[in-house]
């Protein structure tokens, strides 16, 4: 049979061997291999629009109204396009370039209208509608707004 000696010797590389499998405690050195790798947020809220206009690089046009935050899509290091949030629920955006901007897919044109020179594309998505056009090399986004073509031609105009 086996001594107190045996048994105690065999308890303990039990022991180890069990604590061995759950890691003993420790944290591991290295991530773990799930085949995804999380990403940071890449959108920064910002505190201004002078703040979101320097970090884009441009000036950015406005409608006068509440503003309920300035978003700034930053993609490897580079600021690449600004949202205005406006406080009745309406979504402003401006990236350099060409394109729908939205981030709507699956619209449909509801019409074709020129404003301030500019041709602008009516969308609509089941409840929702917006309007996207490009101006100067840059394209436009706005969603939400009650009285779409009016918002539109006065962000056209500035």
């Amino acid at each position: 049979m086996f001594t107190a000696t045996k048994k105690t010797l065999i308890l303990i590389l039990c022991f180890c061997l069990i604590a061995s499998m759950v890691g003993c405690g420790r944290k591991q050195s290295e991530a773990p291999e799930t085949g995804f790798v999380q990403m940071g947020n890449p959108l920064v809220t910002v505190d201004s629009l002078q703040e979101m206009e320097s970090k884009l690089g441009y000036a950015v046009p406005v409608l006068d109204k509440e503003v309920a935050s300035y978003i700034v899509l930053v993609i490897n290091g580079t600021a690449e396009s600004g949202r205005i949030r406006y406080a009745d629920g309406s979504d402003f955006n401006i990236k350099k370039g060409t394109g729908d901007i939205s981030g709507i897919y699956g619209g449909v044109l509801d019409r074709e209208e020129a404003l301030g020179g500019v041709s602008v594309s009516f969308m609509v998505m089941e409840d929702t509608h917006y309007a996207i056009w490009e101006k100067d090399g840059f394209t436009y986004s706005l969603t939400g707004d009650a009285v779409l073509a009016d918002a539109v031609t006065t962000l056209i105009g500035k």
